[in-house]
């Protein structure tokens, strides 16, 4: 009797056992694609954060440049600060996030945006 429960034990785990693996595996898969998923939301948060300060500092700080001189100063801006938090932006990924901050001043404030730094003049 005790041999064939045994048996029966034994049979049940080797059944049993490959697909508890199985579903285990696909858990910590699915956790893990999740948490790098958070975690690269939270650093394009970031950088879209940064970019937003950096357009906001320019327009601030250099009233007087216009154009690929007020750029190139919010792209100064923004690369320094990546670094300090050690973000690595390329100069494609900088340009973008400079172009989608200003879209978006732009977008929110209408005319007041492009007229702020005239007046102030």
């Amino acid at each position: 009797m005790d041999d064939m429960l045994f048996k029966l034990l034994k049979g049940a785990i080797t059944v049993f056992a490959p697909a508890v693996l199985a579903l285990a595996i696909e858990y910590l898969r699915r956790r893990l694609g999740t948490e790098r998923l958070q975690k690269i939301q939270q650093e394009l948060a970031a950088k879209q954060s940064l970019a937003r300060l950096a357009v906001l500092f320019v327009e601030q700080a250099y009233r007087d440049l216009d154009g690929p001189e007020k750029y190139a100063k919010a792209a100064e801006w923004l690369s320094g600060r990546a670094k300090e938090y050690g973000i690595a932006l390329t100069p494609e990924q900088i340009k973008g996030l400079i172009e989608s901050a200003v879209r978006t001043f732009k977008d929110l404030y209408g005319p007041d945006w492009a007229n702020e730094g005239k007046e102030a003049a």
